[in-house]
């Protein structure tokens, strides 16, 4: 996954998507930050049963708990959608029905992450951006909490838009 492979209008859709999330963490830097602490959990936020996770800024909800079998696969998906957000692309006929379960079961998850000081806004977000039959549309934001490298969010924030 490289940021600078991407076409130009994907990379600044990504920056705006990506600067607009950090903005509701404060800033670049504490939002870089908060991603290093998520990552550094010993399981993954997304399975706790109680679909929360606390950190001392902020409380990410989801609407639902995940399981492990349905991470597993978003996971293999995400992998597999390295260039795009569709994940049902290029996906090999053996994979598809396990996506699409994945996919059933996963559609309607929402995310609401609410700070805990009154600078910054709620802000609530879907896993899928836009679903339907062959599309499965990954949130911009959703990847950038929970699978983009840290490497390729300080890219994606420091992306200077060309005019």
């Amino acid at each position: 996954m490289e940021f600078y492979k991407l076409e130009s209008a994907q990379k600044e859709s990504i920056h705006k998507e990506v600067l607009e999330l950090a903005m509701n963490f404060g800033s670049k830097n504490s939002f870089l930050t908060i991603i290093e602490e998520m990552r550094k959990e010993k399981t993954n936020p997304l399975l706790h049963q109680s679909a929360v996770f606390h950190h001392p800024k902020f409380k990410v909800n989801w609407s639902k708990s995940i399981h492990k079998e349905s991470l597993t696969a978003l996971f293999y998906a995400v992998k597999k959608s390295q260039s795009t957000l569709n994940i049902f692309e290029d996906l090999a006929p053996k994979d598809y029905k396990t996506t699409l379960n994945m996919v059933k079961a996963l559609k309607n998850l929402t995310f609401i992450i609410t700070p805990k000081n009154d600078t910054v806004q709620a802000l609530t977000f879907g896993l899928l951006s836009e679903v339907s039959e062959n599309n499965a549309i990954l949130d911009i934001r959703f990847m950038a909490l929970f699978f983009y490298p840290l490497e390729y969010l300080k890219k994606a924030l420091s992306y200077e838009i060309k005019e």
